[in-house]
């Protein structure tokens, strides 16, 4: 009896310890090198360098990828409802600060959700294309799918201690047809620019449209968690 209750027990901790949710790690706040900030059982994927608040010195944005696969429950058609489990390596967004007396990169952001991940693209692979600093704002872009493709690029920017979503672009095409519909979103002026046609005659047959853009305030890493996950308009979801 006491041997079963044992065998009971071991197999109760190892369903637990199986179930356990995956944690990120919490990254360095500061250091002098990319090593430094590289997180251990991590790998560096992406890098983008130059100046993000202004002040002439060339800043640091990384993607860390988990060197290991593991289960990530991912949200999926909202903001708030995480839906889908995937099995993949984890990434992480980093923004550092270079500080002009001591060289050192000083942490601004951590973001653990917002990069897809490299099943996420669907029949084109990999969905994260690159990122880039250029006039103080941070470009982030993906694309995916397979005959129908999308594409979306968004453009942060650090103001007032925190980092807005200043501009975005969703594509979305056949790669057969060349049919196409593309939204091109300035948050700034709250403005909406669609274009619906196709991709091989953009100055013959495409209509392109604007509107006023509807929202509460800003979205900033926080507030907007992921690609998809904004359903800006009805069944439009950037």
């Amino acid at each position: 009896m006491k041997f079963f209750l044992s065998f009971l027990l071991l197999i109760f901790c190892e369903s637990s310890f199986a179930q356990k949710p995956f944690i990120f790690p919490k990254i360095n706040a500061q250091g002098l090198s990319q090593a430094q900030l590289t997180p251990a059982n991590w790998t560096i994927i992406e890098t983008a360098n130059g100046d993000l608040n202004d002040d002439g010195v060339n800043d640091l944005a990384m993607v860390f990828e988990s060197d290991k696969i593991t289960d990530e429950t991912r949200t999926y058609g909202d903001n708030n409802t995480e839906i889908i489990k995937e099995t993949q390596k984890p990434r992480i967004l980093a923004i550092y600060f270079k500080d002009k007396s001591t060289g050192a990169y000083l942490l601004s952001a951590q973001n653990n959700d917002f990069i897809l991940r490299s099943e996420e693209g669907g029949k084109l692979g990999d969905p994260l294309q690159r990122i880039a600093i250029k006039d103080q704002q941070l470009y982030l872009r993906f694309q995916g799918g397979a005959e129908w493709r999308w594409e979306l690029g968004y453009t942060f920017k650090f103001e007032n201690k925190d980092w807005f979503l200043t501009s975005a672009i969703n594509l979305y095409f056949n790669q057969n047809t060349g049919d196409m519909t593309e939204r091109v979103y300035d948050f700034k002026t709250r403005e909406l620019f669609t274009t619906v046609g196709n991709l091989h005659k953009r100055d013959i047959s495409n209509q392109r449209t604007s509107e006023v853009l509807y929202f509460s305030q800003l979205r900033t890493f926080k507030t907007f968690k992921k690609p998809w996950a904004w359903e800006i308009m009805p069944n439009v979801y950037l």
